[in-house]
């Protein structure tokens, strides 16, 4: 295999699914491999990549499902080891073995043999596949109707539409913001639970007149804090399941006990999730050792609260990079509920919009807050008893910080200082959010920014969001013409 080639697993995919092998095709142990039917492609979040394949290894027909991995390792680093999503698998297809093992082991405990890929690639298809690279990279990229034309149109005037997109996507959070602080006005005021199904519930938010007093007591606004880093650190495919959690473990359990820790946080979290196996399936000391403090501080714990608990299965390992785990990102969040209830984190961040303060001094110190450095077992472990080859220096870096300070941060402290009617402060958020230059990009970003013609601009945050705004409300919805720059372009 040419070294300088890298293989996605798009790639993998396409070399499955065109069986683009030798003749001879054995496992990792020897045995005669004969692909009957490659499947069907899961195009979901969570599963095996491939459904309702069949496969015949030695003189045993095989039907279930099939997953595909760049390493053999990746079975257990992608938490496959412990889904039981994955108990049909019935071949792990890899492109290289890094394993002594011919097999990997699913949940329930069943062997499933492994093919390595490259093995029995023909000199032909390595040959190829740097076309093939390229093929998939340009079917990879956003498609926008205008791409070629709108270089007619004044930059000023695609930058002044974009503008006030990313200007109504913030309202949109804002409002959103707002409504989730009148259900927690309501629920507490009926003393219930996150309902579920409550047929007056919206109705009476709806039909009532909130007061600025019931915005006051400070634990709403932690919640709503809480809540919504929660949602930002389970990314994409995990942001429901965090957000649930969050309303599940309101922050006022954890105020409940005067001596909590990130330790007894995570343990809490851990437990609540799911996401705590086995005790007697640990065989790793240190990792015991972990367990068992968890397990301490869970039992002194689980009498105070009665609300949801969740399964391992409603978690989300599939495609993920390990430091995304769930089991991370709830450290990340362990830490971030520590700040609230010991550190006073949302007067501190209120505290950090002074009326005289420069933006760079605010930007600065919101990124100190929000950084969050990796520490204790999960800084050297992706998941249970698998330790990190690599120390994780940082829970939450720079660039995930900034996206927590553009999304939930100013959004949050915009209405806070709006119902409280600090007009500076809430002028301040707004004047921060159209002038903040975020240190990272983002893959749709950058291909927006391309194709509308701009340059640095995809970093100028306001603009960044409206270029998200523009392409999922516009773009991919074809609404050419009801977009300022396509009406333009197009109607000229």
């Amino acid at each position: 295999m040419s070294n300088d080639v890298k293989i996605s697993e798009d790639l993998l995919y396409k070399i499955w699914e065109e069986k683009r092998l030798n003749d001879s095709v054995t496992t990792v142990d020897g045995l005669a491999l004969e692909i009957i039917d490659t499947g069907v492609r899961n195009h979901d979040e969570a599963g095996p990549d491939y459904h309702n394949a069949r496969i015949r290894i030695g003189n045993i027909t095989f039907a279930g499902d099939i997953e595909i991995d760049t390493l053999h390792s990746d079975w257990k680093s992608h938490g496959h080891n412990l889904n039981q999503r994955y108990n049909k698998v019935i071949l792990h297809a890899v492109l290289s073995n890094d394993s002594s093992y011919p097999f990997v082991v699913t949940a329930n405990g069943r062997k499933v043999p492994t093919l390595e890929l490259q093995k029995f690639l023909t000199s032909t298809i390595k040959k190829n596949l740097p076309d093939d690279l390229t093929n998939i990279k340009n079917a990879s990229e956003i498609k926008m109707p205008c791409k070629e034309a709108n270089v007619t149109l004044e930059r000023r005037e695609k930058l002044k539409f974009i503008k006030e997109l990313g200007l109504l996507r913030f309202r949109k959070k804002c409002e959103r913001n707002i409504e989730r602080l009148k259900e927690l006005i309501v629920l507490n005021e009926l003393n219930l639970k996150e309902p579920k199904v409550y047929h007056d519930f919206h109705q009476q938010i709806n039909s009532r007149e909130f007061h600025k007093n019931e915005f006051e007591p400070l634990v709403f606004w932690e919640q709503l804090l809480y809540e919504e880093l929660f949602e930002a650190l389970g990314y994409s495919k995990n942001k429901d399941i965090m957000l649930k959690l969050s309303k599940a473990v309101e922050i006022k359990y954890f105020n409940s006990d005067s001596n909590i820790t990130i330790q007894k946080i995570e343990s809490i979290l851990l437990f609540i999730s799911g996401l705590m196996p086995e005790l007697a399936d640990i065989p790793d000391e240190k990792t015991s050792i972990y367990m068992r403090k968890c397990l301490d501080d869970w039992n002194d714990f689980k009498s105070k609260y009665d609300s949801k608990t969740f399964s391992k299965n409603d978690w989300h390992f599939f495609k993920l990079r390990p430091q995304n785990f769930p089991t991370v990102r709830l450290a990340a969040g362990a830490r971030f509920v520590e700040k609230i209830i010991n550190k006073n984190l949302f007067n501190k961040l209120a505290s950090i919009f002074g009326e005289d303060t420069p933006n760079q001094k605010i930007v600065s110190q919101l990124r100190n807050e929000i950084v969050v450095k990796g520490e204790g077992y999960w800084a050297n472990h992706f998941n249970f008893n698998k330790p990190n080859k690599t120390r994780l220096n940082y829970f939450v870096g720079i660039g995930r910080a900034d996206e927590i300070i553009i999304n939930i941060i100013l959004p949050i402290f915009s209405v806070y200082f709006e119902i409280n009617n600090k007009k500076i402060q809430s002028k301040k958020v707004l004047d921060l959010f159209i002038n903040f230059y975020q240190k990272e990009g983002n893959h749709l970003v950058d291909q927006v920014n391309d194709a509308l013609g701009f340059k640095n601009e995809k970093f100028r945050s306001v603009y960044y969001q409206g270029m998200i705004d523009l392409f999922r409300n516009y773009c991919i919805k074809q609404k050419c013409l009801q977009c300022e720059i396509g009406k333009k372009v197009f109607t000229s």
